[in-house]
């Protein structure tokens, strides 16, 4: 099994999309007080990834710095995008962190993190990103009386840019792969997704561990 196998092994399991949470929202079972809750508590992710890759440039030199500071731009500018969401979902911009969400945020952000296992982890939570942002647009659409827009124009941007984002991740982690711990990169995948189940745990009353591959 080779390194994107052992990527894609660990997004299997942890596929968020199978979380109870997810699945509800999918049903269109979710509570307007639950769709606030969440716009509020994932906000936090949102402003890691980009505290991610502005992290990791630090550390980073030449044209993979160049890379990192771009994405991270990126990335926190899509901020503002989720905040339109949070006011269509009636939550709050400055909810403070629940203890899961702050240990996924800390997951994410990692400034210890080395800029290696950065990319992977940058790699694992944007490939899955155009399903699961395409689902949930899809949900907002057509369960939850959303309209099409600013407030879903998160969801749009990043059921497409994550493409490329994750493209370009995968390129640089091909160039960096002499030299550098195959386990030590999929770890970093698996902690940054395993965090993102974590957080949802946190917004959900169905606590239940993820069906193991």
């Amino acid at each position: 099994m080779n390194l994107w196998d052992r990527f894609a092994a660990v997004r299997a399991e942890w596929d968020v999309l199978g979380h109870p949470f997810y699945e509800r929202w999918s049903r269109g079972e979710l509570t307007p007080g639950e769709l606030a809750t969440y716009s509020g508590q994932y906000r936090h992710a949102v402003v890691a990834l980009a505290d991610a890759s502005a992290g990791a440039a630090e550390r980073a030199t030449g044209e993979l710095r160049s890379h990192l500071e771009v994405h991270a731009a990126e990335e926190a500018g899509h901020v503002a995008l989720w905040d339109q969401f949070v006011e269509a979902a009636s939550g709050d911009c400055r909810a403070a962190a629940l203890p899961e969400t702050a240990d996924c945020a800390a997951a994410w952000a990692d400034p210890t993190r080395g800029v290696g296992p950065t990319l992977s982890a940058l790699y694992s939570i944007e490939s899955a990103q155009p399903d699961i942002a395409a689902i949930k647009r899809r949900g907002l659409l057509e369960l939850y009386g959303f309209e099409a827009g600013e407030a879903t124009e998160y969801f749009d941007v990043h059921a497409e840019l994550d493409h490329e984002h994750a493209a370009a991740h995968r390129a640089w982690i091909e160039e960096r792969l002499a030299g550098e711990d195959e386990d030590e990169l999929v770890q970093a995948a698996r902690r940054v997704l395993a965090a993102n189940w974590t957080l949802l745990d946190g917004v959900s009353a169905d606590r239940v561990p993820p069906v193991r591959a």
